[in-house]
Order: C-alpha cells, then structure tokens, then sequence
C-alpha cells in the first residue's frame, strides 16, 4: 500500500515537473531565445550598414581631398559652355580669330536659343524574311531602323544658333572655319557651310575689296549654354526694391484732369 502511494508521488512529481518546464520553455525560454535571436539579426544589420556607412564616408573623404581638381576640371568645362550665354565675349573671341587670319566678318548673327534634345541612338530591327509563297526573293538580308525618341537634356541646356559670313582668301576662310571648332575655348559645332567663289571687286556695301580667288564663306551652327545648378542666387536687398505705386481711386475717373492751382 505505501508502494502504491509512493509511485503516485514520484508520477505526480515527474508530471508537475514536466508541466513546469514546459511553462518555462513557452513562456520564458522560448521568448528570450527568439528575442535574443532577433537582437542578433539587428546587431549584424547594424555592423553590415556600419560598413556600408564608413565605404562611403573613406569615399567623400577621398572626392573631398580632389575637390581642387574636380573644381578646375568644372571652370575648364563652363570655359566650353558657360553658364549664360555671354555673346559679347564670344563676339570678341570670333573677331580676334578673323584677324588672326586676315578674314573680314561681314555678318554674324545669333538665334533665339533653343532647348537642347539629346539624341538617341537609333536602334536597327531585322525584317522577317519573305517566304517562297510571296514571291520574293529571301536572300535579301534588309533590316528597317526602329523608331528613335529624343529625350531632353539637362534644366536650362540651351542651343544658340549662329549663323557667320566670312570673306578673304581661300586658305584663309579655311583656316578661320578650323579654329571656328578647335581653337577658342568656347565649343562651337558647325552644322553646315556654303563656299562662294569671289571676282575682283572694289570695297563698297560693308565688303572689303576682292581679289579673283577669295571667297565667301557662310558658316552655320550652334554654340551652347549651360546654368550652373549649384550656385547661390544672390541675396537680394529688400531697402533696394521699387517703391510700391498706388493702385487707382474705387469710383473716380482717370482720365479727368486734375485742376491747377
């Protein structure tokens, strides 16, 4: 009798111990390993972004360090396309290389700039082949370009078109056009050119006098600006304002005169 009550105890034990450590594993256990899990994912998210973070800083401390270079590689471009149009600099730079070469400019005339659309490449598709039942012949390898968009530039990319009639000698009108493109800082692109062959002709209508051989050269193309996105807009003074005029008189006529006195 005391055996039985013995092995009553002894299950009861084991059974309440099994429900208390079954307790302690869902309740406590269980939790603190799942949380202590997720603690560790976030650690090793924070390493892994930490390294990411100090990647790019050693790279901003790196472009920092050339920030020198990166400035006068930007002058020498905004001396290729400034940041505003600047026409009578560039007026003066055409006129320095004409005389350079002895070529009268008789005529130069910009345009109204125009956005700039940049050009996409065009893009060729194969044409399907004919077949034996069309009659044509399938040996033709014909390919039909596909439709080509254009997309726009940079905010304020703008084109000036100009347009420049040169006259003196053959050799001379060319090297004029040469350095047109290659030799002033501001990039000019010459879309287009028309040679006219001069006779002997005295000076008289804003033309120099001409010799058999010289030659008129009307030149065509395009010159570019570009704002700088990144400078500061001036301040302005609100004292240096214009004075705020009086709006008219509710109910009486303007165009009555005022009596004198």
């Amino acid at each position: 009798m005391g055996g039985a009550k013995k092995s009553t105890w002894i299950g009861g034990t084991v059974f309440i111990g099994l429900v208390i450590a079954a307790a302690a594993w869902f309740l406590a256990i269980s939790p603190t390993m799942s949380a202590a899990s997720e603690i560790r994912s976030e650690a090793q998210s924070t390493r892994e972004r930490n390294e990411l973070l100090e990647l790019k800083v050693t790279k901003l401390r790196s472009d920092f360090e050339k920030l020198p270079e990166y400035r006068a590689e930007l002058a020498g471009i905004q001396l290729q396309i400034p940041t505003d149009a600047m026409l009578s600099d560039y007026l003066r730079q055409l006129d320095m290389i004409a005389i350079a070469h002895s070529v009268t400019l008789t005529a130069v005339t910009p345009s109204v700039p125009q956005s700039v659309v940049l050009a996409v490449p065009a893009v060729t598709a194969p044409v399907p082949e004919a077949t034996e039942e069309s009659g044509s012949e399938s040996d033709e390898a014909a390919v039909a370009p596909a439709t080509t968009a254009g997309a726009n530039g940079p905010a304020g990319f703008t084109a000036i078109p100009f347009s420049l009639t040169a006259l003196g000698t053959y050799d001379n009108t060319l090297a004029f056009l040469n350095d047109l493109q290659n030799s002033t800082q501001r990039l000019f692109l010459v879309t287009g050119f028309t040679a006219t062959a001069q006779d002997q002709q005295d000076a008289g209508s804003g033309k120099p006098a001409t010799a058999v051989g010289d030659q008129e050269l009307i030149i065509t193309g395009y010159t570019y600006a570009l704002p700088d996105a990144l400078a500061v807009p001036p301040a302005v003074d609100p004292a240096a304002a214009p004075p705020v005029l009086p709006g008219a008189t509710p109910g009486k006529n303007p165009l009555v005169p005022v009596a004198g006195r």
